[in-house]
Formats: structure tokens, sequence, C-alpha cells
């Protein structure tokens, strides 16, 4: 159980740093400077307001889910009965399985990677931002659906 116990504690210190970084990255503070109610947003600025505010949507999307399991693993963490289902849920080859052949982990990732790329190259084209949107969407349902269709039929 010790064991489980410090997986368990390095687990919550790794999501609570990553909250932290999502929250404190650059283009968030840059995006809440350039944000004000009063002015509209013009024609030539729609894309560049439409890049920000689905950057600081998938920000804050993401902060919420890590904050959900921070509370998730730390109600496990005090529970030993948790602690055990938490265990085995981690530790069960068919979700290991399952995990691998839809790519969760790894499109996850490069979905993030290319949304943050598009919108750094949104000041040379706004196509570009859009694509790496649409790449990236695709990528995330791709994983999902075979994720779900897994699930069924292994």
């Amino acid at each position: 159980m010790d064991k489980i116990r410090k997986e368990l504690k390095k687990k919550l210190r790794t999501y609570q740093l990553v909250m932290i970084l999502l929250a404190l990255m650059p283009s968030n503070l840059r995006l809440l400077q350039k944000l004000n109610i009063f002015v509209p947003i013009s024609d030539e600025n729609f894309a560049s307001g439409t890049m920000d505010g689905f950057i600081i949507g998938l920000h804050l999307g993401l902060i919420a889910i890590l904050a959900f399991m921070v509370i998730k693993l730390s109600k496990a963490f005090s529970d030993d009965g948790k602690l055990k289902k938490y265990y085995t849920y981690i530790n069960d080859e068919r979700n290991r399985l399952i995990k691998t052949k839809s790519g969760i982990p790894l499109n996850i990732v490069n979905a993030y990677f290319i949304m943050l790329i598009g919108y750094l190259l949104q000041s040379t084209s706004i196509y570009i931002s859009y694509t790496s949107i649409v790449i990236a969407n695709i990528l995330i349902i791709q994983s999902i659906v075979l994720k779900i269709y897994y699930k069924k039929n292994m």
C-alpha cells in the first residue's frame, strides 16, 4: 500500500504542477490583457479573437479536468477501499490495451501541440490556424471513437 500511496502522491503533485503551468501560460496572460468587454470585435480581428477564445477555452477546460482528477485522487488517497479500486483500475490490462490501441495519450498530446502551433501561426495565415484546429479535433474524435469501439468489442 505504501508503494501505491507514493505513486499516487507523485501523480497528484504532477497534476497540480501542470494546472499551475497552464494557468500561467504566457498566451493566457496576454489574452487576458487583450480582453476588453467594451470594445466590439472588428471584422479584421474576428479570426484572431476566435483563436484567442479557443485557446482560453482549451486551457480552462484542461484546468477543470485536472482539478477534477486532483479531487478524485485526493479522495482515493484518504480511503483504503478507494485506493485498492484505483490500483486495480490502473493495473487493468484490458484498459491499458484499449488506451494503447486507440492512441489516447499520444493523440491528445499531439492535438494539443497542433492547436498551440496553429495559435502561434495565426499571424502568418488564419487558414493555418483553422486547419490545425480541424486536424486536432479529428485526432481527438478518432481516438474517442476507437476507444468506444474497442470497449464494446474486447
